[in-house]
């Protein structure tokens, strides 16, 4: 019996490690945060999929990546409007690193900035 729960807490452990801390913040809904490789061992930015919430378009939203014991801030910008789905690849961070698998450690909104002035986050 003690092996079994033992046993139980380490898959449980490689369970959690395999998924993504996904925070959705400021408005915007992630659905889905994956690391992309360039084809060999090395990473190539981020696959994002999310929607924005406000009514005001949003011109700028930042992804804060956990990946690997680092931090990156990845920007997407451009003219996101409500309920739009997006999905981008970004590459402006995050880019020739140690693939080691397609799920970040952490997948956050860290700013957006809106069509009407607003800025949250930061």
């Amino acid at each position: 019996m003690r092996t079994f729960v033992m046993l139980t807490g380490i898959v449980a452990l490689a369970c959690g490690v395999a998924q993504a801390n996904i925070v959705s913040n400021y408005g915007i809904s992630i659905q889905s945060c994956v690391v992309n490789q360039n084809g060999s061992s090395v990473t190539n930015g981020i696959n994002v999929v999310y929607t924005n919430t406000h009514a005001a378009a949003a011109n700028e939203v930042d992804f804060l990546i956990g990946y690997r014991g680092h931090r990156y801030v990845l920007r997407d910008t451009g003219t996101f409007t409500q309920g739009a789905q997006i999905n981008h690849n970004l590459t402006n961070a995050l880019v020739g690193f140690g693939w080691t698998g397609p799920t970040p450690n952490r997948c956050t909104v860290k700013k957006v900035v809106l069509s009407d002035g607003n800025v949250l986050g930061e």
